[in-house]
């Protein structure tokens, strides 16, 4: 998958006339390939090389804790804690439930916070067409749209505006047996409409094959008389501070690598001097035996690594031969610190309060308090929600249209409305000290503040309300004695 762009440039040119790959594409294609790297565990710095006391060249993986990860996975869960309500007709509504929208949204939107940005593709499903031989072209209707959501890894964009991307080429990259295919599908702006055409090619060869090898469904090539692009991009909201004139987003973490670094150097350090915090004893150099080094084939003098017992030889000088314990106290505290200095600095770097992240020595956690509509995470949140906000009503609208150009049942022209839950960010055991705090003092009645900690609506709440009313006086007069 690294740097598939540069390859498939020779396969664009055979379709769309490209002679060039554009120098913010191959920028964003190295990039791309870095962020995925350090999100899945596979940053630069991990594996080093290092010369031990004795010469050898050994080499070494740190661990780590990947808070790249931690980070994509946070803001996706932030955005998208609830699904928010969708006005937008009965196709929509049917396209949500049978694509799994948002179960599927919640893992591509964390990809895009680590990528940069994401696409959503809606096809008409079912629909063909036929050209007869007057010229004219029957139609057989679609049975309903489906969606493909596409990582940034696989996006080429070729032209944008303001807004968005407005023609793109998309990678679909397959292997049969010891054959890798790749299957480019391009949307280009052609008069009143959009085309689309899928070309496959082998990837070793960069020849064009039938797509029935492969992608026996998919028609080579469509016209839909749409006025937008029948797909969806959406950048994160940070402004691209690498090349500004790029249509693609940034990841959230990019200006963070240093700190990531640090993160991950800090803890490999620490987990090393927890497994070699053994105890150690100095002793005299005429102590040594020789041994057989199996890495190197060589002799050498010292300790064989397997041995447990140290064993005093034959001709020791009694008196020169003075053991001195040199075992340290492992810094487990300095450790952590340190973990968690850089822990904060990569936490306002990517958006978030200073102190969200945490390192206690055995895991990260994350912040238990409620976050005010004045915090940095809280403005991380909405500034994401906007943008996933703006690509779902483009999605939503570009869904009805192609309802209405392939006749398919439920689809409206109202513009689509998205409902969010506007209340803050909280803990829910924080939510509910507070509402509890709130009754207590008497600031609340019993019923709005059961609404709030569970989440009900006001004749559920109430009735959760008299439950427990009914249930304390069962415990506090057990013999119906009461007046």
């Amino acid at each position: 998958m690294r740097n598939i762009w540069s390859k498939v440039i020779a396969f664009l040119a055979k379709i769309v006339g490209i002679k060039t790959i554009p120098k913010e594409v191959a920028n964003s294609d190295t990039l791309v390939a870095n962020w995925w790297d350090i999100y899945s565990s596979h940053a630069s710095w991990l594996p080093f090389s290092y010369v031990t006391s004795d010469g050898c060249h050994r080499k070494h993986t740190r661990r780590t804790l990947n808070p790249a990860k931690m980070i994509c996975s946070e803001i996706a869960g932030l955005v998208l804690a609830e699904p928010p309500g969708v006005k937008a007709g009965a196709l929509v509504d049917g396209v949500i439930r049978d694509e799994a929208l948002f179960q599927n949204l919640r893992r591509y939107l964390e990809y895009q916070v680590a990528l940069g940005g994401q696409a959503i593709k809606a096809r008409p499903v079912g629909a063909t067409v036929t050209v007869n031989e007057d010229g004219t072209e029957t139609r057989t209707p679609s049975t309903g749209i489906a969606l493909d959501f596409v990582t940034a890894l696989n996006i080429i964009p070729l032209s944008s505006d303001n807004k968005s991307v407005k023609e793109a080429s998309f990678i679909d990259r397959r292997v049969d047996g010891t054959k890798s295919f790749v299957r480019v599908e391009t949307y280009k702006k052609e008069g009143a409409g959009y085309r689309v055409t899928s070309r496959a090619f082998d990837e070793t060869t960069q020849l064009e094959v039938p797509l029935g090898i492969l992608w026996p469904e998919v028609n080579p090539d469509v016209f839909i008389e749409i006025d937008e692009p029948p797909f969806v991009y959406m950048a994160n909201p940070e402004a691209n501070n690498i090349d500004p004139e790029s249509p693609m987003g940034i990841s959230a973490f990019h200006n963070a690598e240093d700190a990531l670094k640090g993160i991950d150097i800090a803890f490999d350090e620490f987990v090393w001097e927890v497994e070699s915090g053994a105890r150690r004893i100095a002793i005299p150099g005429s102590c040594m035996r020789t041994y057989l080094d199996l890495d190197t084939g060589k002799n050498k003098q010292g300790f064989n690594p397997g041995d447990r017992v140290f064993m005093r030889l034959e001709g020791d000088d009694a008196e020169k031969f003075k053991p001195t314990d040199l075992t340290t106290d492992i810094r487990t505290q300095q450790f952590i610190d340190a973990i968690n200095f850089k822990l904060k600095l990569a936490a306002t770097i990517c958006g978030f309060d200073a102190g969200y992240f945490s390192f206690d020595g055995a895991s990260m956690k994350t912040a238990t308090e409620i976050i005010s509509e004045n915090s940095h995470t809280y403005k991380t949140r909405e500034a994401y929600r906007d943008v996933l906000n703006d690509g779902l009503v483009r999605l939503f609208r570009v869904i009805n249209k192609l309802g209405k150009i392939y006749s398919i049942p439920g689809a409206v022209t109202d513009e689509p409305q998205i409902i969010w839950d506007d209340g803050i960010i909280e803990d829910r055991n924080s939510r509910a000290v507070y509402h509890e705090t709130l009754y207590a003092q008497g600031l609340e009645d019993r019923v709005s503040a059961i609404k709030a900690i569970h989440g009900l609506d006001d004749k559920a709440a109430a009735e959760m309300a008299a439950k427990i009313k009914s249930d304390k006086a069962v415990v506090t007069d057990p013999f119906g004695m009461g007046a």
